[in-house]
């Protein structure tokens, strides 16, 4: 189940896309080195977050985002998605993925097969507001974009890190830093998301970066 992989690489709120996803999580600690690995085996997708920081399990994830979907619903997200929520606070919560106060990191960790016709239609624009309206922010003068790479890693993948910051109520500051791939297929999407606020953020910088890096996809 441990796997050290390797890397991409590493962004008012807040609209985030997570109703209805299903998450199973595949955790171990490693004293060791300080960190959780999470691996998808079926997926190839692999990370790492550190100790401290809680994993929450499908059925959680499940109880918050997929209130108002029948059983058959979820188990066909079950079936077309893996996810994995994480929180750094000292009273971790999956509420606060997307709360514009969190002050320690959180995030989300998604593989999800794409249907026919989302195939036929996403495009980068789409998938870099996957979790929050970027480039609508950017446009309004409320949002601005810290680090932009695309990427293209082995394997035919191709995506972009982004780094933004993006206002939110009674002026607070979230950055956000994503990273999102797609197969060569274009079956599937691969995203990681890592937030706080701005000042948050700043002084966990490096430990964000170590999460970031370790996001890892294989062919």
């Amino acid at each position: 189940m441990v796997d050290t992989g390797g890397v991409t690489r590493r962004a008012r709120p807040l609209r985030v896309a997570l109703a209805a996803l299903a998450v199973a999580v595949l955790g171990a600690a490693c004293a060791s080195t300080g960190y959780h690995y999470v691996k998808n085996s079926d997926d190839h997708a692999y990370f790492k977050v550190p100790d401290g920081w809680k994993l929450f399990d499908e059925d959680a994830v499940m109880k918050v985002f997929g209130k108002g979907l029948s059983p058959r619903e979820r188990q066909t997200e079950r079936d077309s998605t893996w996810q994995v929520v994480f929180d750094a606070s000292p009273k971790p919560s999956i509420d606060h993925l997307g709360d514009s106060k969190a002050k320690h990191p959180n995030g989300i960790a998604v593989v999800r097969e794409l249907s026919f016709d989302d195939a036929d239609t996403v495009s980068i624009s789409s998938l870099r507001n996957l979790f929050y309206d970027v480039d609508t922010a950017v446009q309004n003068n409320t949002g601005e974009v810290l680090t932009y790479e695309q990427l293209e890693p082995d394997g035919g993948f191709h995506g972009f890190h982004l780094v933004a910051n993006v206002d939110a109520e009674k002026g607070r500051i979230v950055t956000l830093d994503q990273t999102t791939l797609v197969d060569q297929a274009t079956s599937k999407v691969y995203s990681l998301l890592v937030t706080c606020d701005a000042d948050c953020y700043d002084r966990n910088s490096e430990q964000i970066g170590h999460v970031v890096d370790s996001w890892t996809v294989r062919s």
